[in-house]
């Protein structure tokens, strides 16, 4: 059995900063849960704990995939791949 090290809201706030250079502050992670559009997380108790894999699995939705150009961006874009 794997065990994870869960993250609270402040603590997953400096993650993503640290690890995938994304400056989500603890409030906004608190508006993006409310709306569900921010990363998953687990209750413990009234704390809300993030789990390092789904932080990471967020940002890298978030961030997109690489590209070459600003144009090939746009594409993706269009094409609802970005």
């Amino acid at each position: 059995m794997t065990t994870s090290n869960f993250l609270n809201r402040m603590e997953a706030s400096a993650y993503l900063l640290d690890v995938w250079s994304l400056r989500r502050s603890v409030s906004y992670l608190n508006q993006m849960a409310a709306k569900g559009s921010g990363p998953k997380f687990h209750k413990g108790g009234r704390t809300p704990l993030y789990a390092p894999a789904d932080l990471d699995d967020w940002a890298k939705e978030t961030i997109g995939p690489a590209v070459l150009s600003n144009i090939e961006h746009r594409l993706l874009a269009a094409a609802g791949q970005a």
